[in-house]
């Protein structure tokens, strides 16, 4: 428990707050508001992702193989080919064939040929992989509820809103930055 704390009470949010505030008001069209909200919410990522990463690890399990064993086990029951797992999880072919032959040499996935098209690579989870999740997802669940048990209902649902907004505000305003970045050569 000492180490959560420790992780929470980490040092970096004002550290790097104080720096970007002095740092960015010396260039034109510094936000500090949206470059705080930027920060904060890529330190609350990684606060978050580390406390999740903790107990996934006791479990054998990361964010990548849990994703998988999810999206097999709630898939079709024949399993999904290895390529509609990879743009599922934006991985590349190389990373998800990697992911498949640590899952399988858990005995979590069972890799099956499709013999109407020997290209064709499927996925299927196993039973062992069943039982592994039927532990490890209601603790998950116990400790999501646990993590955010201090924000109501109420607050839960205006960050849903706020963080949907900026999704689409981001994917909205995205081409600006690119077109900026097409005007800009380093080398």
């Amino acid at each position: 428990m000492a180490r959560i704390k420790r992780l929470v009470q980490d040092r970096r949010e004002a550290y790097y707050h104080e720096r970007v505030k002095q740092a960015g008001s010396r260039y034109a069209g510094f936000d500090w508001l949206s470059c705080q909200i930027t920060l904060d919410v890529l330190y609350t990522y990684d606060v978050l992702h580390q406390l999740i990463a903790r107990y996934m690890t006791t479990f054998g399990l990361s964010k990548s193989t849990l994703n998988i064993l999810m999206l097999l086990r709630h898939g079709p029951a024949e399993g999904m080919q290895l390529h509609d797992l990879g743009e599922l999880l934006l991985v590349s072919r190389a990373n998800i064939t990697g992911l498949i032959d640590h899952l399988e040499q858990k005995g979590y996935v069972k890799r099956i040929v499709d013999r109407s098209d020997r290209r064709a690579r499927y996925a299927r989870i196993t039973k062992k992989a069943e039982m592994l999740l039927d532990d490890f997802m209601p603790l998950h669940y116990q400790n999501v509820k646990t993590l955010l048990k201090d924000m109501s209902n109420g607050e839960k649902e205006a960050l849903l809103a706020l963080l949907e907004k900026m999704r689409t505000s981001l994917t909205a305003n995205s081409e600006a930055c690119e077109s900026r970045l097409d005007c800009v050569s380093h080398g």
